[in-house]
């Protein structure tokens, strides 16, 4: 009895370990599978750009804003879901909206805003975002379905209804371009602003950024993106 009730423990050691390779010499060898790696831990904070590096990046000084930190419920609410059509389209058009991200293991989120130029006045703005996922493989798949989404809204105007305002809020998405960690566009608001978007891939984050319009394509809000990217590598 001893011996059956033996046998039976290691029986069920092997389905709970997933791994046993055949006997020998009447036991078991018994293999541990490795389970799947969580999202590390990471300084959210550290993944933004700093003033100093988006005078280097963007070629302006300027002043950060406030930081905000926390979950999923830092992302932005600005767009339910009813509210925008196309509502694939609220992706390279708005940033870090939740709608976009709610469907998404999201772990945390970290976001800054930015005001370039000096005591003269503003000459430009930006907006950046990092959102941490339950794992790496969570981040690739959200950036992969994002990057179809800016593919498939090139050309596109996104409506917004706005019955409060008494009329819609409309954005033409343009100039995408995608590529294996960056995706971006150029989106025009109907109210004669242009405003540059990036999304970007590293690790178990997404980079969400967002730059006024300073001519030349997406290029500001890519670079930004990049140097977010090449720090979450870096971390």
């Amino acid at each position: 009895m001893r011996s059956s009730r033996s046998t039976i423990a290691v029986m069920s050691a092997c389905v709970v370990l997933a791994g046993c390779a055949p006997a020998v010499d009447g036991a078991p060898a018994v293999h541990i599978v490795d389970a799947a790696k969580p999202s590390i831990s990471r300084s959210l904070n550290q993944v933004l750009p700093t003033v100093d590096e988006l005078a280097t990046t963007l070629g302006t000084g300027g002043f950060m804003g406030q930081l905000v930190e926390g979950g999923a419920d830092m992302l932005l609410q600005g767009i339910g879901e009813s509210d925008a059509t196309p509502a694939d389209c609220v992706s390279p058009t708005y940033r870090l909206q939740k709608v976009v991200y709610q469907a998404s293991p999201v772990q945390s989120v970290a976001s800054q805003s930015w005001a370039g130029g000096d005591a003269s006045g503003p000459s430009a703005s930006g907006f950046f975002g990092v959102v941490q996922f339950a794992s790496a493989d969570d981040a690739q798949k959200f950036f992969a379905a994002s990057a179809d989404k800016w593919h498939r809204c090139n050309g596109q105007t996104l409506v917004v209804h706005q019955p409060q305002r008494g009329a819609d809020g409309l954005s033409r998405v343009g100039d995408v371009v995608v590529d294996s960690r960056i995706v971006s566009a150029v989106v025009m608001r109907d109210a004669g602003s242009t405003v540059q978007r990036a999304l970007g891939v590293a690790a178990d984050c997404v980079v969400d950024v967002e730059v006024s319009d300073g001519g030349n394509g997406a290029a500001g809000a890519i670079k930004v993106a990049n140097l977010m990217v090449q720090k979450i590598g870096a971390s």
